[in-house]
């Protein structure tokens, strides 16, 4: 299966969208912070009269001007040491107190002298506690079984403000603005892009923080056109906000623009330090905001099927921060990509044992385990990630996955050649021929097994008859672990009435090798020129495929057919693909192939060279003509040569080319169509082959 790329979704809530987060930082300062503050100004004078009371505070409301809060709540709690009734100093304390980010104390203290307060001022304090409550409630849950719980009274208390009448009209449409960032939050996201297109019919003038969570609406609703340009006007407003700017480039990754994404990223990678200079101090702090941002490009690379290149970026992160639950399991999703679900793994648990509530860890965890045939534990992780995230968009589509994994699947195919000789003998193909197979399989059963209808046509048109090999049949597969076998048994009704079956077993030794072997009776790969002359062949073979990663693959593969006749005929191949060029929508590969055979008899009424050997290098270009999301087209050409020799017939180059489509309109069924054309020789005679192939397949 190709891995899917993962959505922008709720995957960047950056924080400066919260509007309490906005604000000035969260902490609430102590009383050591203020009589620091103070001590950095002239020590405050003691308030003898009104004149000194005035002075100092028109010093406060400069230096809240100038944004020394710390300083001017120092002036405020000195005038109120004096005085606890000077209402201004009173009323300005809590204000400033939620200027500083305390929106908590300064409602506290608002409540228990609402007098002293305008209807303005209430409505603010209030406002800024609610959002408050909103920015809290995206942090770090105290329950991980209900992590939106908190959230959830945020918003409660969000609806009891916008239901009071005597709220002032700036701070109803306040509350409408944060409302964004809790429902988006929420992953309500119809309601957050329905209150977002109102407030803009509205006209009313939205501050950066709105559009972010519109944007990353719209991209939940798969609406990235909508997503980019909510994200542009956030950016435009707020360029210093490196979290929308990295859900824009997603929004441009949603619409395939990589080329607008990655070099975008690039610059903002750029544009962060890595280390922080701090006056007066003589460690430099890390630039937290350049490693979100080297992150999430080294993913989207990534998502552009250049995952050799992402680890070179991630990597060097994960060492920067091994103990950073995120980038661990970022690094076990790159694994995954990578061919490696053993690896992935092993990051993942790393992320859970660093941090229990690492999402993507435990999402990623569950393909993983089913990637190693762990099915059991699979599906308890998955339990768990439905129970714990039942509305988040990843986990609805970890399901959908899931639902896949373990419902019904199959294949039918559809192969058609024509074959034009240059000899009297003709092609070992005959004049036309035609294959059809299909298999449809259950759903899982019992973690484990599969019952399945499988079956086989092949035929060959000669002079002046046409051979035909037809069976039906019944198959049993079990997968655990790493031992899977399948079992298959069959009635022959062409050419004669007779059975077959087939018994494959696999070993998947690890994330690199597997191995497998398979016993045949009456073969379906039997020469149908042997099946003409009422012979047919039993096999047996032993396969072996090596994936050091997604870059590259080798399978090799050793057959021994044994004929009626008394043909012993053996095989020996060997197909091997490395990756030469990756971007977004072009992969091409290398390929290579070696193929000997030997067969024991010189008479056979079939074609069956004594010795025969073919060695091909070619090219595949691999090209993604349109995606959106889960859909995409892709156009394949394979082209290939090489010298094929036979004994007794000496040398001579054989080419191939061969075109097709994969086609997948929507998730679990997927469509593929060609065209091929070589000049095989046989016997020393060339002739030309022209095949159409068409198939379909379903489920995961």
């Amino acid at each position: 299966m190709r891995p899917l790329r993962p959505h922008a979704l709720a995957l960047l809530l950056p924080l400066a969208w919260a509007p309490a987060m906005a604000q000035q930082p969260a902490a609430v300062p102590t009383p050591t912070a203020v009589a620091a503050a103070a001590g950095s100004s002239p020590d405050l004078p003691r308030v003898t009269g009104r004149d000194v009371r005035d002075g100092l505070l028109a010093r406060a409301e400069a230096a809240r001007k100038a944004e020394r809060f710390a300083e001017a709540l120092g002036i405020y709690q000195h005038l109120l040491a004096a005085d606890p009734r000077d209402d201004v100093a009173y009323r300005m304390q809590a204000i400033t107190l939620a200027d500083l980010g305390a929106a908590y104390r300064a409602d506290e203290l608002r409540r228990r002298q609402p007098a002293d307060f305008a209807d303005w001022q209430r409505d603010r304090i209030e406002g800024d506690r609610v959002a408050r409550m909103i920015g809290w409630g995206m942090a770090y849950p105290e329950n991980a079984d209900d992590p939106n719980a908190e959230l959830r009274r945020a918003y409660d208390a969000l609806l009891e403000l916008k239901a009071r009448p005597d709220r002032t009209q700036w701070e109803q449409t306040r509350l409408r603005m944060d409302a964004l960032t809790a429902l988006n939050a929420l992953g309500r996201y119809q309601e957050t892009v329905d209150e977002y297109e109102a407030l803009v019919r509205e006209g009313v003038d939205l501050p950066a923080y709105a559009h972010g969570p519109a944007g990353d609406s719209y991209l939940a609703l798969h609406r990235p056109e909508d997503a980019q340009e909510a994200l542009e006007k956030a950016v435009a407003l707020n360029p210093s906000d490196v979290d929308t700017r990295i859900l824009l480039a997603y929004a441009y990754l949603e619409q395939e623009r990589f080329d607008r994404a990655l070099p975008m990223m690039r610059e903002l990678v750029a544009s962060q330090p890595a280390w922080i200079e701090r006056a007066g101090v003589e460690m430099d702090q890390a630039n937290w905001k350049r490693f979100r941002a080297e992150m999430a490009y080294g993913q989207m690379i990534s998502f552009g099927d250049d995952n050799a290149r992402a680890q070179e970026i991630i990597e060097p992160l994960v060492r920067i921060a091994p103990n950073r639950a995120g980038t661990q399991a970022a690094m076990g999703a790159l694994m995954y990509r990578r061919g490696h679900p053993t690896q992935a793994l092993e990051r993942y648990d790393m992320a859970l044992t660093l941090d229990p509530r690492e999402r993507d860890a435990e999402i990623g965890r569950v393909s993983a385990l089913y990637e190693i045939g762990e099915i059991d534990a699979a599906m308890d992780a998955n339990r768990q990630v439905q129970s714990r995230y039942p509305k988040d968009l990843h986990a609805q589509r970890l399901q959908k996955e899931i639902w896949l994994r373990n419902g019904p699947m199959g294949r039918i195919g559809w192969v058609k050649g024509r074959n034009d000789a240059e000899t009297a003998a003709g092609s070992p193909f005959g004049i036309e021929d035609h294959r059809f197979n299909f298999e449809t399989w259950t759903p899982l059963l019992k973690n484990r097994w599969r019952v399945g209808i499988v079956g086989d046509t092949v035929d060959a048109h000669f002079q002046p008859d046409t051979v035909r090999y037809r069976r039906i049949g019944g198959a049993l597969d079990y997968r655990h672990g790493k031992f899977g076998f399948r079992l298959s048994s069959y009635n022959v009704d062409e050419p004669n009435k007779d059975d077959a079956w087939t018994v494959d077993a696999g070993w998947f030794l690890s994330d690199t090798w597997t191995l497998r072997a398979q016993v045949a009776e009456n073969d379906v790969d039997t020469s149908l020129q042997a099946r003409r002359a009422g012979i047919q062949a039993d096999s047996a073979s032993l396969m072996a495929s090596w994936r050091p990663n997604d870059l590259g693959a080798i399978d090799m593969r050793i057959k021994h057919l044994r004929y009626d006749d008394g043909n012993e005929r053996d095989q020996l191949s060997a197909f091997g693909r490395w990756r030469l060029y990756t971007s977004p929508h072009l992969m091409i590969d290398g390929l290579g192939s070696l193929w000997l055979s030997r067969g024991s008899r010189d008479d056979a009424p079939y074609f069956n060279p004594s010795r025969d050997a073919m060695a091909t290098v070619g090219v595949r270009f691999n090209h993604l003509i349109w995606r959106r999301y889960d859909a995409y087209l892709r156009q394949r050409l394979e082209l290939q040569a090489g010298p094929y020799w036979q004994e007794g017939f000496g040398t001579k180059w054989v080419p191939s080319v061969a075109y097709r489509h994969e086609w997948r309109p929507a998730l679990g069924h997927t469509f593929e169509y060609g065209v091929s054309w070589a000049k095989p020789v046989y016997d020393g005679g060339r002739e030309r082959r022209i095949a159409f192939e068409l198939a379909y397949r379903w489920g995961f």
